[in-house]
């Protein structure tokens, strides 16, 4: 504008002139794109039918006009050319096509839209299957399937599945191909797309075994009605196809030869709609003889084969000649193509010499306004770039942080369950073992039956936020006086108040002779998961308090504790499946992730409202609000339990006193002749059950995370804790983090320190190895596998302190190896790991190779491990067969024993049970 100001008044006329010209041409040009995508939808209809010359005719003017306005590569331009592209796929024109889909796939992949470059790596996929370029298929379907997940394309999901079906059956695995079949037609029949529906019940056909006639039956008629709802006679005549050959398979001609007739006859309306390329007839003529074969009719037989062969030879003959046209085609429009363009060239340069000097003037008047225009457009798009990227970076971060949810998710479940089913298998497995019903039976059963029930409802949980996921779960409300079912549910956690030594008040404000519809089963859950959350979180001498009350038909239940609190940062992500918090330095405690997201659930079908507040250090408050329906006062007579209206349990001295009697335990460790054994676990009841296979060989005392089990050991120094098994996952402090300090402080780290875990993971195994671990043992456990490598543990470090006793070294309470031990210790046992499967590796060997008497050799491996050579030689071998039997390979217990320098395998099998406590045997079957 500034140049215009400048040239004068002339200039801005001759720029107002041409600003005006323009805005009819905008105008024209909008009505044209609402013309167009009508356009576009007729020939999307063609497509789904299979008109293909009609859709080639509306998407070859409709892309030309786009080219015209220079639109082709905005989202509707993008859709056109898709569009123009599988009309020529779908008439097999496979150059064309893939020509045109190639270009589309490298234009919308820049910048979307995402749903066309999906379909276009799916087109492709399907136009390299055909031609046989297997590779380049899959590697299209894997960019597709890249697309669907990360931008949440569900509705492209389906024609995926038929795509990977297809290449799977003639390329891949047919179970794969089966699946992906049955994918699509899952997915398609949700999303109500006829045509993928359709064409996977055709896959499923073709894919399922000839032996599943009903079924193939079932398919091939449903896919009949769907291509007749299509107004798609090709595919009809296919699937009549499908049909008449499953008769003719069950021996009945006479249907077979009416199906027969439907295949011809809707073959012969697709070729009158514009289908030329159809071989169906050929093959239905042929599929007609055998038919009159097998009803003994000979001649007929003869004839339709002859004919079918005849028809298919003329297919042949008129492809040959269309092919012929086509090259010659094309060649002399490519000829008359560059003639044109050379006299139009020759005509471009005589006007330009003509009106050289006008075009200077304006050009230089349209570069000024360009440069305005250009520079404004620049900031604009640096601008949106910016965003983009920025937009991008969330969703990165966002799709990893999802991803490691998830991790954190299987692992956490697996904890869960695992838990649970240890409490199940080892009282079975111990009673088993009875000759008749004791009180230690009685405790076992009581511990089964317990762990059982929760194991039941972490299922159930799970199962009900699928079937609210699906929409499938409804109330289930009954009559329910409310002061006496929050009574009897606020009282069950009583005795859990007492043991943990928390100050648990309950207050409820609702008369006795209230009743109310409630589901009970839900509230119950509600209940449950609040105030699990605030007894877990809320540590020894802490306060938790629950209220219930009833204003203007709104139940109110609220749930205080004076825990350690929510950070802000997880807050907004309180409610959500499978959260689990990342910040840094927080234990790993455990959990699924659904217990907060299942109470969301259940007081949205309640028709309610769930919140949280929650400050650091202090505790959190949970509030639940949701509508009942008060029922009118019954006068009948009830039995009603008299109603407390508030209650409270002060666990202070009452848990002191029951723990003191069901563990044994005083202020400090017992003083016997039995080896002190810690126990650090925050299930109350493995804890209990550890402590009860224990007690009868060791002293056990106890402590519910690993913060807890350092105070213990600080109090506790001078009675003697001889080994410490402790649970990976635990509030506070969690098996990690209490190896860590055990490992780095003098006074502690001889302690052996067995990790008994639900996590199977290898990555978990390594790193508490690397910290220093002793031993690893997965939940559930063998009670007789426990008891026996605790006894190893045991017997192994008497050994080492006996050693050091010997070598006049009292005064250290553990083997500390010096740099030039530890080099050493490593090369022997890098030695020993070479010629493990050696089964003469005695000690004059390794005395040799280390250049050392037999006796130096003892007494060297003796202060360092406290082992002789033989029992370190066999340590190592069973150490490397456990991890083989572990890792799950395909060696046999023969070729286990044979790698670690068995030649037996009985010899291995003694050896390694008395290792281990159990059978190599077990751990193939695991």
């Amino acid at each position: 504008m500034v140049i215009i100001m400048r040239r004068g008044i002339p200039a801005l006329i001759v720029f107002v002139i041409s600003f005006i010209s323009i805005i009819p041409r905008i105008k024209a040009q909008n009505r044209l794109t609402s013309k167009d995508e009508r356009e576009l939808t007729r020939a999307e209809a063609h497509l789904q039918a299979f008109r293909n010359d009609s859709a080639i005719a509306i998407t070859g003017k409709l892309v030309k006009a786009i080219k015209i306005r220079g639109q082709l590569n905005t989202p509707f331009g993008m859709r056109a050319q898709l569009a123009d592209a599988i009309a020529f796929e779908q008439d097999d024109q496979g150059d064309s096509a893939i020509k045109k889909m190639l270009r589309v796939e490298q234009q919308s992949k820049i910048s979307g839209p995402w749903e066309v470059h999906a379909k276009a790596c799916l087109g492709l996929a399907l136009l390299y299957e055909k031609i046989g370029r297997k590779e380049s298929s899959k590697q299209q379907l894997e960019l597709a399937k890249a697309d669907i997940d990360r931008y949440g394309l569900d509705l492209v999901y389906p024609y995926f599945a038929i795509r990977s079906a297809s290449w799977e059956r003639l390329y891949g695995d047919k179970k794969k191909a089966l699946f992906f079949a049955r994918e699509g037609l899952h997915t398609a029949s949700r999303y109500r797309l006829v045509l993928e529906e359709a064409i996977s019940r055709m896959l499923l056909n073709m894919l399922l075994p000839e032996s599943s006639v009903h079924e193939r039956m079932h398919h091939s008629q449903a896919a009949v009605k769907l291509y007749q709802q299509l107004g798609d006679h090709t595919g009809c005549s296919y699937m009549f196809g499908a049909i008449a050959s499953l008769h003719f398979q069950r021996k009945e001609s006479r249907q077979a030869l009416v199906y027969n007739d439907s295949t011809i006859l809707s073959a012969n309306r697709a070729i009158l709609e514009g289908h030329e390329r159809h071989s169906t007839i050929a093959s239905a003529y042929r599929f007609r003889s055998k038919v009159f074969k097998q009803m003994g009719l000979l001649d007929s037989a003869l004839a339709n084969l002859q004919k079918g062969y005849k028809m298919e030879l003329d297919l042949k003959e008129k492809d040959i000649r269309d092919k012929i046209i086509e090259i010659d085609s094309r060649y002399q429009n490519k000829y008359k193509e560059q003639q044109l363009e050379e006299h139009q060239l020759a005509l471009r340069l005589k006007n330009n010499q003509l009106r050289f000097s006008l075009i200077i003037v304006f050009l230089v008047l349209v570069s000024a306004v360009g440069l305005y225009f250009g520079y404004r457009k620049q900031r604009q798009a640096k601008r949106k770039l910016i965003e983009q990227n920025t937009l991008i970076h969330n969703q990165t971060t966002k799709l990893k942080a999802l991803d490691a949810a998830k991790s954190r998710f299987f692992a956490n479940v697996s904890h869960e369950l695992r838990t649970p089913l240890t409490l199940l298998l080892g009282p079975i497995s111990t009673l088993l073992n009875e000759n008749r019903l004791t009180g230690k039976q009685t405790s076992l059963l009581q511990f089964a039956h317990r762990s059982g029930k929760q194991l039941g409802q972490l299922v159930t949980d799970i199962l009900d936020l699928g079937k609210m996921e699906m929409g499938k779960m409804e109330l289930d409300e009954r009559p329910t006086l409310l002061a006496a079912f929050f009574r009897s549910h606020f009282a069950q956690f009583e005795s859990l108040a007492e043991s943990r030594n928390l100050r648990y008040t309950f207050h409820i404000a609702v008369a006795d002779d209230v009743e109310a519809n409630l589901d009970q089963a839900k509230c119950r859950q509600i209940l449950n998961n609040l105030l699990g959350n605030a007894f877990k979180f809320t540590p020894t001498g802490g306060q938790i308090t629950a209220t219930v009350g009833l204003a203007d038909g709104r139940l109110q239940l609220s749930i205080a504790d004076t825990g350690p609190g929510i950070h802000p940062d997880d807050m907004p992500h309180l409610f959500d499946r499978y959260f689990q918090t990342t910040r840094p330095g927080k234990p790993a405690e455990g959990g699924t992730g659904i217990g907060l997201a299942l109470c969301h659930e259940y007081v949205q079908l309640l028709r309610g409202e769930i919140d949280a507040e929650s400050t650091l250090d202090t505790g959190s408050v949970f509030r639940v609000v949701f509508p009942v329906v008060v029922l009118p006062a019954n006068t009948s007579s009830r039995n009603r339990e008299p109603l407390h209206s508030r209650q409270t349990v002060n666990a202070g001295d009452r848990g002191v006193a029951r723990r003191a009697l069901t563990t044994g335990e005083t202020g400090g460790v017992m003083h016997n002749s039995k080896p002190t054994i810690l126990v650090v676990e925050d299930n109350a009841d493995l804890q209990a059950y550890i402590r009860l296979i224990l007690s009868d060989q060791y002293q056990v005392v106890t402590a519910d995370n690993g913060k807890a089990a350092l105070e213990r050991l600080r109090v506790d120094s001078k009675a003697g804790i001889s080994l410490i098994l402790s649970d990976l996952m635990m509030p506070v402090m969690d098996g990690y983090q209490l190896l860590r300090q055990l490992k780095s402080d003098d006074a502690t780290r001889h302690l052996p320190v067995i990790m008994l875990t639900a996590r199977a993971d290898a990555q978990d195994k390594l790193r508490a190895l690397r910290i220093g671990i002793d031993d690893y043992l997965l939940k559930p456990f063998d009670e007789e596998e426990l008891l026996t490598r605790i006894a190893n543990l045991l017997a192994n470090q008497a050994a080492r302190r006996l050693a050091i006793t010997q070598e006049e070294k009292p005064d250290r309470a553990g083997p500390v190896l010096s740099q030039e031990d530890r080099e050493w210790l490593a090369t022997f046992e890098g030695f020993v790991q070479q010629n493990l499967a050696d089964p003469t590796l005695n000690v004059p060997e390794l005395a040799h190779q280390f250049a050392m008497s037999e006796s130096t050799l003892l007494r060297q491996l003796k202060r360092l491990t406290g082992l002789s050579p033989l029992q370190y030689v066999q340590a190592v071998r069973m150490e490397e067969a456990r991890r083989l039997l572990e890792s799950h390979t395909n060696y046999s217990i023969t070729q286990v024993a044979a790698k670690v320098g068995y030649a037996d395998a009985r010899s291995f099998a003694r050896s390694f049970r008395t290792r281990f406590g159990k059978p190599p045997s077990e751990l193939l079957e695991t």
